[in-house]
């Protein structure tokens, strides 16, 4: 007669490592939880781990994200791993997305920044042939150097006065009206 501490587990059990995906912002991307586990009779627990990481699109790979320890315990908590015979690893798969092409940076093979030149063509002949240098990842590609638009913010702001001063004057006309009540 066998008893429980003699017997072996023969049925399946698999342990899948998780996948994920995120967009592309330099840190790495790992997930070392959420291990799941199929196939366990009733009332086994496990822990199990993953190790698995990716920070740059280009280093993206299927299966990336593998199992690389468990255990099994049974009801009372006792380690069973050794127990089990039949146990199936699945890896998981991380990956970086492209980060959309807001901003002025972009990554060689390397991983390290390319800097963009930019060099202006303009009528005004002050600054043909400069060349502007972005080096800072949040400068979007959008951004131009623009001619000088003081005169559009000048007559924005004297339109702006003449109506706080407008409703000032017609303010204190009122209070005096109100006084001489």
């Amino acid at each position: 007669m066998k008893t429980e501490a003699q017997l072996t587990y023969r049925n399946r059990v698999i342990f899948t490592a998780p996948s994920a995906e995120k967009i592309f912002d330099g840190t790495p991307l790992t997930e070392q939880i959420d291990v799941t586990a199929q196939g366990l009779p009733e009332g086994f627990t496990y822990k199990a781990v993953a190790e698995g990481s990716v920070t740059y699109p280009e280093d993206n790979s299927e299966n990336n994200n593998i199992v690389t320890d468990y255990a099994i315990f049974d009801p009372s908590g006792l380690n069973v791993t050794e127990k089990f015979v039949n146990v199936e690893l699945r890896p998981g798969t991380l990956k970086i997305s492209e980060k959309e092409e807001v901003l002025g940076a972009k990554r060689g093979k390397d991983g390290k920044e390319i800097v963009e030149q930019v060099v202006i063509e303009e009528k005004d002949e002050s600054n043909v042939g400069k060349t502007v240098q972005i080096d800072d990842e949040k400068t979007a590609k959008s951004d131009k150097i623009k001619k000088n638009d003081t005169s559009v913010e000048l007559i924005l702001y004297s339109v702006l006065v003449l109506i706080m001063l407008a409703v000032f004057v017609i303010f204190m006309m009122d209070s005096n009206k109100m006084r001489e009540k």
